[in-house]
Order: C-alpha cells, then structure tokens, then sequence
C-alpha cells in the first residue's frame, strides 16, 4: 500500500502527487526506488539519459551491499548474472600484457582480495552473502527491471528535472519529457537527489568539500581476447605497470567484465588510466590517441584485435557534501560523496545511503516516527562518507606509491631504470631480495582489498538514535582490515546461522520489511510479548523471537550467544536497516515501557536514554 505523503492534495490534474520524488536512475537512485517499494511508500523516479549507463563503470559489490540485496531480492539474479566466485578472488600486477623484453610479461605480485582465496572464512564469518562482481552496466538493468516491477509507471528515463521549489510541505518540481518535448508538475512530500551533484544540490548551494579534482581518470570500454596475456583466470582487476621507453612507469587497470565468459577468458573489458588535469594531454587526448596511449602501455601487438565499445573521460576528487539535507531534500551516491574507485567503495558505499534514508522516511510517511528522524540520516551517513573518502584518496597515493619498490626512478635515465626493472626479476640472491622487498609494499595494498572493516565496522551510536547501553565500542583497527562483531548499540547485528523451524537462517534474513526485529534469550518471552502488545496497539512493527533450543528459531552452534552479549532473560532490538537500536541485558519489571523507549529513540521521538534498563545485570 502506498503510504500519502503530508501535502495538501492537488486541485490541480497536471501536478502528479507523490510521496518521493527521486532524480536520478544510477545504483543509488534505481535501489532507492526498490526499498520504498517493498516498505510499501510510492515514488517516482526520473533520469534524464534514455537509457541506464553504458559503461561498465563500478563492478564490486561488497558483502553489506550484498546482504541490502539479498533483503530486497536482488541478491540471487546479481550473483547468476554476475562473476562466479572462482573468477573474482584475487588481484594482479604485472608488468605487461606483451613485449619481449627481460621484465615484460612478469607477475610483480599477486593477492587473495575481497573476500576470495584465504580471506574467505574471514568473511563468511561476517556475513552470509558474498561480494558480487556485475559492472553497471548490467547491473543498472537489472535493478531497474526489479524497480519497474515494484512500481509500474513509476520510473521514467528520459525525463529530466529542470527546477524545483520547496515550501513547508512539500517540494514542487518541473519535469521534461525529453521525448515528448513537454513538461509537467510533480508535488513530492519528499525529494532524494541520486543525481551526481549535477542539479539538485548545486541549486540547493551545498558545497563539496575536501580534495577537488587532482586527476582525470580515462576508461575504455572494449571488446577483446586477452586470454593469451592474462595469466590468471581469478583476478577481478589486474594492473599493469609497465616501463616505456623513456624509462618512466605507465600504470593501467584491466579489469575483465564478462559478461557471458569471465577471467581471463571474458568478452569485455575496462581499460583504466589516469593523467593529471590542467595539461594538454589530460584535456585534449582525442578518442585515437587514447587507443594508442592504452596499446602502448599494455605493450599489446599491433594486430591484436581491440574493439573499442566506448571510452568515458571524469574527473576525480575526494569530496563530500557540507550538507546532506535541505529541509525535505536527501542527496545520496555521488550528489553527497566523491572519490576515486580505489576500495571499490563509491557503489556500494551509495546503495547503503538508500538504504538507510528509505526506511526513514516510510516511518515518517506512515506516522510512526517523528520527523527529528530524518535528522539522523546525515548524523549518520556523514561521517562514514568522510571516512570513505579519505581510505579511497590514500588507498590510490598507497597504490602509486608501492610500486616505487621496483627500484624505478622518476625522472632517471631510461638506461638505469631498465637495468632496475631486470635486476628486479634476474634469477640471482639480488633479484631475490628485491622481489621479495616489493612483496612488503605491495602487502599495504591489503587495506584496499581486504577492508572488511572498513566494509562494515562503521558505527552509528554517535548520532544519538539509538540507546546506549554503557559499554564501550570496540576498538576500530586503524587499518580497516579487522571487524569485531558486537550487539553494542548503534553497530551493525552481528551475522550467525541460526536454525528457523528446521531451516538455516542468517540473523539479517530475520528481518522483515521496515520492520524492527526483537531477538531475545531463551528465558525472554516478556520481551517477546512486549514487542507483540507494542505492535497490536497501532505501533511500529516489532518482529520478535526468543532464540532458543525450545523456541522456533534456535541458535544451535551457540555463536550467536556469544555475540549479542546479554543474558538468556535479555534482548536485542534491531532497526529495519539491519543496526542494533538497543540492548537490554536483563529481565524488566515493564518490558513494554522499556521496550517503547527503545523504540522512541530509535524513530526520534525521544531523546535517547544514556543506558539501557537493567544495563547492570547479567550480560
């Protein structure tokens, strides 16, 4: 059911009334309009381009992202059309992809990355989904086939926003229908600009602050047979370093996108490289130069096929937004945050802004939140942008940096740093020592490709939604490659296999459409059924279980006893977003009430209480 939004309704039959508005039909915008469709909220979303994006673009998704999917649906048709895992688990550096020279066609390293090879059980401690591996431009498809089916006429390419006014109910904005070359009105209660920063918040005057443009990145798109170059068939990005002939290092990214066949034996591919804006080269490179530019780099044959698809030119930058609300506008993806792909953290890092903004708004839509909560969403997603922005600014300098260990030179006559390149892989104790001092900077690059807690350690508790409960957050590693799973409030709900009426269920799969999830002990049936008297009485949806071996869920392996951290008579509430709202150790003598002000704090009714009841009971 779709959810009204608080306008007044229209006397007018050409403005169309809609609870969200949504400008923009990249990740961020498509999965928006999914989430408010499965939270029953009506939207429309409108994109200027006719179709979803023709690059390949962002490709890994990491297991957060996955798990957002695999609640929504999406997750099974992303990883059947996606990468098999035994082709997206490690990550290469080579010197070339041909030549004939003594260092080209050498491996400079290799390493198990996202999730893959030895970093698998780590993971798969940490979630029940996977990192995928679809370029956008599959991707986007997908989502949108997902979206059109959740709300039928409610996604609209080639229709662009040409402005927009907001007053004290609601925002007003112009629609072309680039086709039809007409515009129309559209009367949101809500606006999320999914736009890239190109209109919304430009209007709005929201700087972007931080690092502006230091480089133009260059992406190929091209169809080619690189089976007889790449030596391995499980990377899911190879990068190439190699020595030109005026001694200098030319660095490029070739990363195999399918689609039908992958590893080294895909169709496609995305050529990446970088050059520094303000010359003539990064402003003026022409679409053949950049073919000739890419060969040479490579050290590809002349007469090897290469079919260029299309080649896209942007900006980099490590920005984020001062702002991201203005009064009932959201900026989410690339409107709020900016920065280089290094970390594969842009998509993904944008799809979980949607996810948290979307089951807001539906409890503000619907009454059961005050409106303080939509507050929460930059206190929120803020300070985890910045922290993505600056891991994927010093994850590219780290990336540049490493390969100083080859012994090259800037600047250096050709002569010595071809002699540097051949001693680096001469079969004599020096190549030895020099190859395995380059392994040591290249084992930096793990905090690009094994952040797990980067991924998900980001905390919440510092907005003030959620209810603390007197403990202390776990110490983050500074690396982001460590993630201690915790129920300490304001955290992500800790992943465990549970058992659900014979069946093998993953915590988060517990959790039901913008509903709250209640998971208490064995010995917590009073919280159980203050959760089912808080949702008969015309409350926000609590769905509860007491996690037991008597109970239908049960918790057989005992793991996930030994993370949420309080008695068997206590409980865990969990927000629709998959992050803990509040911990109760212990039996109450009210569980309702105490339950309710757990609740209130977490959808901004309530100033948040500094500690749970009964914080001082068993744990």
């Amino acid at each position: 059911m779709n959810l009204s939004p608080p306008t007044r309704p229209s006397d007018d039959p050409r403005v169309l009334d809609v609870p969200v508005l949504i400008i923009g039909g990249g990740g961020a915008g498509l999965t928006a309009s999914v989430f408010l469709s499965d939270l029953g909220v009506g939207s429309l979303l409108v994109e200027r381009h006719a179709t979803t994006s023709i690059q390949p673009k962002a490709h890994i998704l990491n297991a957060r992202t996955m798990e957002i999917f695999g609640h929504h649906g999406l997750a099974r048709d992303i990883y059947a059309e996606g990468s098999p895992p035994a082709n997206c688990g490690a990550m290469a550096w080579l010197t070339s992809l041909g030549g004939d020279e003594p260092y080209d066609r050498k491996v400079l390293h290799r390493a198990d990355a996202y999730g893959g090879g030895d970093l698998a059980e780590r993971y798969a401690e940490a979630s029940a989904y996977p990192h995928a591996n679809l370029g956008q431009r599959w991707l986007e498809p997908l989502i949108r086939r997902h979206a059109e089916e959740r709300n039928p006429g409610g996604i609209r390419f080639g229709h662009e926003m040409v402005e927009f006014e907001e007053d004290g109910d609601s925002v007003t904005a112009t629609i072309l229908d680039r086709d039809a070359d007409r515009t129309y009105r559209v009367r949101a209660g809500y606006l999320i600009a999914a736009d890239g920063g190109r209109s919304v918040s430009k209007r709005l005057g929201i700087r972007m602050l931080g690092t502006p443009t230091f480089l133009e990145w260059i992406n190929l798109h091209i169809r080619a047979d690189f089976s007889e170059f790449v030596p391995f068939d499980d990377t899911v990005v190879n990068r190439v370093s190699s020595l030109a002939d005026d001694g200098s290092l030319e660095h490029c990214g070739v990363v195999p996108m399918g689609p039908k066949q992958w590893g080294r034996h895909s169709e496609e591919w995305t050529l990446m490289f970088s050059r520094p804006p303000g010359t003539r080269e990064a402003a003026e490179l022409d679409d053949e130069t950049v073919v000739k530019m890419v060969r040479r780099t490579l050290k590809l044959p002349q007469d090897h096929p290469m079919e260029v698809q299309s080649i896209s030119r942007w900006p980099v930058e490590g920005t984020v937004a001062e702002h991201f609300r203005s009064g009932r506008v959201f900026l989410v993806g690339d409107a709020a945050h900016r920065h280089p792909p290094s970390g594969a953290l842009g998509l993904n890092t944008g799809v979980q802004d949607s996810h948290n903004l979307a089951w807001k708004l539906a409890r503000v839509l619907s009454g059961d939140a005050a409106p303080a909560l939509l507050d929460s969403y930059e206190a929120e997603r803020r300070p985890v942008a910045e922290r993505v922005v600056e891991r994927a600014l010093f994850s590219l300098f780290n990336q540049i940096a490493f390969t100083a260990g080859t012994g090259v030179v800037p600047g250096a006559r050709p002569e010595w740093n071809r002699a540097q390149m051949t001693a680096l892989f001469s079969d004599t104790p020096d190549g030895r020592t020099r190859r395995a001092v380059l392994a040591e900077y290249f084992e930096t690059n793990r905090i690009t490709t094994a952040h797990l807690g980067l991924e998900m350690g980001y905390d919440y508790a510092e907005a003030g939604f959620v209810t603390d409960d007197g403990t202390e957050r776990p110490e983050p590693d500074p690396l982001g490659l460590d993630y201690v799973q915790s129920c300490r409030p304001g955290g992500r709900m800790p992943h465990a296999w549970l058992r659900r009426g014979g069946e093998r269920t993953a915590t988060h799969d517990l959790i039901d459409h913008g509903a709250f999830l209640l998971l208490a002990g064995a010995r917590g049936e009073s919280w159980v059924r203050a959760a089912a008297e808080i949702s008969g009485t015309h409350g926000p949806a609590v769905t509860a279980h007491a996690v037991g071996p008597d109970h239908e869920v049960a918790d057989p392996d005992g793991v996930w006893a030994a993370l949420r951290g309080h008695g068997e008579e206590g409980a865990v509430l969990v927000r629709p977003d998959g992050f803990v709202a509040m911990r109760l150790p212990s039996a109450s003598p009210d569980p309702v009430r105490d339950l309710r002000r757990g609740l209130d704090a977490a959808l901004g009714r309530a100033v948040p209480v500094t500690a749970a009841p009964g914080a001082e009971g068993d744990r």
